[in-house]
């Protein structure tokens, strides 16, 4: 059997599995808010498979977020020509974690909003998967924020 993953756009037909993998994460999500990122109508889901069976999902949201959330890393201002997605979740299956299926995930989702940023809200337990991702983090509040602007998906950086 081949470790080998692909990934492709969600849709509504993937809702059960995609409510299992963030269950499973023990993530919150909303109901209204995955219908219509599945349907592609306020944002997208990314699945991971592995022999057609769903082992990682990436939500991004694409309403535009509160204000306080709008000033990112460094105080440099996201304005409404860049808009960012928001990644609303990401989970991967327990038993394929650390086999780069989340960094995967969040490579394909850069690539598939670009040129517009990816941004997340984060506890200190996933700051080094943020980190390793080429996010610019900062504390925000209690949690992380990062921001991951097209440039970094090779220099770490933006240019």
């Amino acid at each position: 059997m081949s470790d080998q993953v692909s990934i492709r756009r969600g849709d509504p037909t993937d809702r059960l599995a995609v409510v299992r993998l963030f269950d499973a994460a023990m993530l919150d999500t909303a109901a209204d808010r995955l219908s219509r990122q599945l349907s592609a109508t306020d944002g997208l889901v990314l699945i991971a498979t592995r022999e057609e069976t769903p082992v990682g999902a990436i939500a991004l949201d694409a309403s535009p977020a509160s204000e306080e959330k709008r000033v990112t890393v460094d105080g440099t201002r996201v304005d409404s020509d860049t808009d960012p997605m928001r990644i609303t979740a990401i989970a991967v299956r327990r038993r394929r974690r650390d086999r780069g299926i989340g960094r995967a995930l969040i490579e394909a989702a850069a690539e598939h909003v670009a040129p517009q940023p990816l941004t997340a809200g984060f506890d200190e337990g996933v700051r080094p998967f943020y980190d390793a991702c080429g996010f610019e983090i900062d504390p925000h509040n209690d949690r992380y924020w990062g921001v991951r602007w097209p440039e970094t998906a090779s220099s770490g950086a933006p240019q």
